[in-house]
């Protein structure tokens, strides 16, 4: 029964840890909201909330159930990418001979594109014979996306503005997670809701003007689409986020004028 399942799976290897990392942030995700539900909107008493309740039960089981499963393996994937990742950045040819055998087993594990990557960096450095790189080494997996995200220092903010402070990577990862999490929240908050209600729970939407200005009523029903600074908060953090992910191409070097030579 499992058969169709295993051959479907291992044709996914180069895919293999952003299925893991995807299902296990989602388990996560749904396990925290129905920590949130139950302890903190005390969502098993308030009669307002009780079309939640069966779903979040159902919710917490499953991802509770998925994260047991998922999450280790999850884990050890990651803990053999990060062991890679050391490999490819190391320069040191005595390191990567003494864990060779560990990288190639990790690369193996993470799949075909790895596995290329390793033997690309190994014939840099002279540690495996070959004249020319291995053409699967520059193919792309899913989870490069995030990688390049999260350890860039040429963000398309950088470029457009030629501070040295933007080529940080603590700034574009906070101005990507901050960015992010904004966006997150704000669809949130149209769609279910922030701010309490007369029923002292959170089922109205925020309205942003309003409430930076102490104005009344301050928030509306959820869902509620028709506030103006709202949308321009999504618009804002989009092009935040936009801005902070890596720019393509080289990175232009500022042509230095000559000194004129003295006759």
């Amino acid at each position: 029964m499992l058969a169709p399942f295993k051959r479907w799976w291992e044709s996914q290897r180069d895919r293999h840890l952003f299925i893991l990392g995807t299902i296990s942030f989602i388990s996560f995700a749904v396990v925290m909201w129905s920590i949130i539900f139950f302890f903190f909107l005390d969502g098993a008493q308030v009669q307002d909330l009780e079309h939640l309740r069966n779903p979040t039960w159902a919710g917490l089981f499953v991802g509770f159930t998925v994260l047991i499963f998922v999450g280790p393996e999850f884990i050890h994937y990651h803990g053999q990418w990060s062991f890679l990742m050391e490999i490819l950045n190391s320069t040191s040819r005595a390191e990567m001979g003494r864990q060779r055998k560990e990288a190639e087993e990790a690369a193996t594990l993470l799949g075909s594109v790895w596995s290329a990557r390793l033997k690309a960096h190994y014939i840099e450095y002279g540690l495996a014979k070959g004249r020319s790189t291995p053409t699967k080494a520059e193919d792309s997996v899913p989870e490069d996306i995030l990688i390049n995200w999260w350890a860039t220092e040429d963000s398309r903010l950088s470029r457009m503005l030629n501070l040295n402070f933007l080529r940080e990577r603590w700034f574009n990862r906070s101005l990507a997670f901050t960015s992010v999490s904004g966006f997150l929240l704000q669809i949130y908050n149209m769609i279910l809701g922030l701010a309490k209600s007369e029923n002292d729970t959170r089922e109205n939407t925020l309205h942003l003007w309003e409430y930076l200005n102490g104005m009344s009523p301050g928030s509306y029903a959820a869902p509620y689409f028709d506030d103006v600074s709202g949308w321009l908060f999504l618009l804002i953090t989009a092009a935040l986020a936009w801005s902070s992910y890596p720019a393509s191409g080289e990175r232009p070097v500022p042509e230095v004028p000559e000194p004129d030579e003295e006759e």
